[in-house]
């Protein structure tokens, strides 16, 4: 995994653990200017009611160049009514490279953030907004803007409201979360598995409305190639220092293995709600408001029906370190299963809220493994950085202690 470059801005849409973009650059596009032209920023000014602005130019600060999209952190500088204007964006494009814009509109993650973006959030943030008040919808950035390709591999884009100019900024990945800032994150998630959960009460299961949400199957091609690709360096990692011996044959097993248990792995479980699915810090965004954590999630190229303990297993096992892990885990899991079981109350879902409950803690070895493989999927960004290869190892050896790294599949006798 990594957590991104040392401009907020520029890496306000993380590179993704899960969508193999984690050997990104950072610096500026040299040609992204091309298309965010004079006319691009007075459709976007005319868009949030901008009358008649003068003086109109785009300014790029900087670029996270990767495998799945092109992130550009904007301004749009103009005059009104004799007053000098900046409009701070993040704006997200396809990849240049055309197999990298073939792989995208393949798994649709592209469109599948789009449309995030441009229809589900939008029922979701209404929901909130009727049932727990102005304000307090899905803590996420606001869509300015969003243009899905019009053929396979075609040109998109996303938007957004550039957060870091409203104080938000990222975390020290190498630093590992504050118990403030896990919380906040862990109350972030549970927003979103409330009102998820609230729409299916009344709805129905929302793959039926949202047909783009990421289908268990298409996941399941995405982690065998991670588990491929990520594995055997965690196991050669391991076999190089003499205290992993046991690990190493774990880790061992556990590839030879994973193929036949991503389907234990990945099934949601009745009631569905969704989960963002790459929940860790370097898709999160972080500001100190009045004394709190205020957390905004990134990044939803992969939101897809799945189990909450998803999301909180991979951000405590991803984003805390070793020893904050163990010292908090358990009593930051209660912490939201007491936060998601208010929320759903509220929502009208409190049976829904109370079953999910019910479910975290078993549920932590599928969804700790589940972590588990996504981290070694990004495993060479953690090999030479000493706290993140100590955070790596250690998780490793506590899910290897408490036997989670021979858990089989669902069927297995």
């Amino acid at each position: 995994m990594q957590a991104g470059g040392p401009d907020s801005a520029a890496i306000s849409e993380a590179p993704s653990s899960g969508s193999e973009e984690s050997d990104c650059e950072v610096g500026p596009e040299s040609d992204a200017d091309t298309a965010l032209t004079e006319e691009w920023a007075r459709e976007l000014l005319s868009a949030a009611g901008v009358v008649a602005p003068q003086e109109v130019r785009v300014e790029s600060r900087a670029g996270v160049a990767g495998a799945l999209s092109r992130v550009l952190a904007v301004t749009v500088r103009y005059e009104s009514d004799g007053e000098r204007e900046a409009l701070p964006l993040v704006v997200k494009l396809p990849p240049r490279d055309p197999f990298g814009r073939l792989f995208v509109a393949e798994a649709q993650f592209d469109t599948r953030e789009i449309l995030f973006y441009t229809e589900l959030a939008p029922v979701l943030n209404r929901l909130a907004e009727e049932a727990l008040g102005p304000g307090q919808g899905l803590p996420i950035p606001k869509c300015v803007k969003a243009r899905l390709p019009d053929e396979i591999g075609g040109d998109s884009e996303l938007v957004l409201e550039d957060v870091t100019a409203n104080g938000f900024d990222s975390a020290d990945f190498a630093e590992g979360l504050t118990v403030e800032r896990a919380r906040a994150a862990l109350y972030a998630a549970a927003r979103l598995h409330a009102l998820s959960l609230a729409l299916r009460e009344r709805e129905g299961p929302l793959d039926q409305r949202f047909d783009f949400l990421f289908p268990c199957e298409r996941a399941a091609a995405g982690y065998l190639r991670l588990v491929r690709r990520g594995l055997p360096q965690l196991e050669a990692f391991l076999r190089g220092r003499t205290d992993c011996i046991e690990e190493a044959a774990a880790v061992s097993a556990l590839s030879a293995r994973a193929p036949s248990l991503l389907g234990t792995l990945l099934r949601p479980a009745e009631p569905a709600p969704l989960a963002h699915a790459d929940f860790w810090s370097g898709n999160l965004l972080f500001r100190e408001k009045e004394g709190q954590s205020e957390c905004i999630a990134l990044d939803w190229q992969m939101v897809s029906l799945g189990r909450p303990m998803d999301d909180v297993a991979l951000l405590l096992l991803s984003s805390l370190t070793p020893e904050m892990r163990r010292a908090v885990g358990e009593s930051l899991i209660e912490e939201y299963g007491d936060r998601l079981e208010a929320e759903c109350m509220t929502l009208g879902a409190a049976a829904a809220g109370a079953e999910v409950r019910r479910g975290l803690k078993p549920d932590w070895p599928r969804a700790a493994l589940r972590a588990l493989l996504l981290c070694a999927g990004s495993v060479d960004v953690a090999l030479g950085e000493p706290r993140a290869e100590s955070r790596l190892l250690e998780a490793v050896k506590d899910l290897h202690a408490q036997g989670i790294l021979s858990l089989k599949p669902d069927n297995d006798a």
